[in-house]
């Protein structure tokens, strides 16, 4: 069975062979790359699948940096999961996305096969369209596939606050300085204190609140997000990603993600709480 590299074309000399569909639109219509998945938008429950900082909208320049990140990655984790299912004919492929209508019905993703897909050099498979499980177009699949899971255990969700945090320092502080507010980046010193300082309060702030500890799911295993408050007490400038070692029962602070990046992580998993972690 074919492994894939991503669910569509995520760069512009990626090869046909590394991508699993192609999403058609109709351009002479006044369709886009983006028009699939502004069906899909229709059918889900209302959410924001934009970011609305201003940084972040100049960053993305599309509607929905989210909500493509999240499908590819659910795609790559079905792959993973053996749960892509196909028709009898093997003509016919879908997946569950995870994600559900406004009446709480599941939504596949589903695709035909492109025969011609080696001759041209595009990938091998095509969305069809996005349906709930009450369609008929989803006749061809029994059972139906079921949804990506991540948690085999459900402690790994919640932070531990008896077990201390010990920091990457050289990793965060000098490798990944850019992702440090501007002030900070200039000056080690103050930002080793602006860190040390925010990590403490971590604590005291998932006591109050066990929600403050996000899941994200990276390379395979569960970490937790946490908010690092390093310039202003009231808004969180980075994410703080750790992860348990149960070996000496600590957490290790493996490296900071901006704010969108662990948006787009957290939200592979669940809709992330509003507590600090916003789009």
């Amino acid at each position: 069975m074919t492994k894939y590299n991503s669910l569509t074309k995520r760069y512009p000399d990626q090869s046909h062979k590394e991508i699993f569909a192609h999403f058609p639109y109709d351009g002479a219509n006044g369709e886009t790359w983006e028009s699939p998945y502004e069906h899909l938008v229709r059918l889900t429950k209302d959410e924001d699948w934009h970011f609305n900082r201003p940084e972040f909208k100049t960053k993305y320049k599309q509607q929905f940096p989210i909500l493509t990140n999240y499908l590819n990655y659910t795609f790559l984790r079905t792959q993973e999961l053996n749960l892509i299912s196909y028709s009898a004919d093997g003509d016919k492929a879908c997946f569950n996305t995870g994600l559900q209508t406004k009446d709480e019905k599941d939504i596949f993703a589903l695709f035909f096969k492109n025969k011609e897909a080696a001759k041209y050099k595009v990938p091998t498979w095509t969305l069809y369209t996005f349906a709930d499980s009450y369609s008929t177009k989803l006749n061809p699949y029994k059972p139906l596939p079921d949804l990506a899971t991540y948690i085999t255990n459900p402690s790994d969700l919640v932070f531990d606050t008896k077990l201390n945090i010990e920091i990457n320092t050289e990793h965060i502080i000098d490798q990944n300085k850019d992702r440090l507010p501007a002030v900070l980046q200039a000056n080690r010193r103050l930002a080793m204190t602006a860190l040390n300082g925010s990590i403490e309060s971590l604590k005291s702030k998932v006591q109050r609140n066990y929600k403050v500890a996000i899941p994200h799911w990276y390379e395979g295993k569960m970490q937790l997000l946490l908010p690092l408050n390093l310039t202003d007490d009231n808004q969180a400038d980075v994410a703080l990603v750790v992860d348990k070692d149960t070996e000496r029962n600590i957490y290790r602070a493996t490296t900071i993600l901006t704010m969108d990046l662990a948006y787009i992580d957290a939200r592979l998993i669940t809709r992330p709480d509003r507590e600090w972690l916003n789009p």
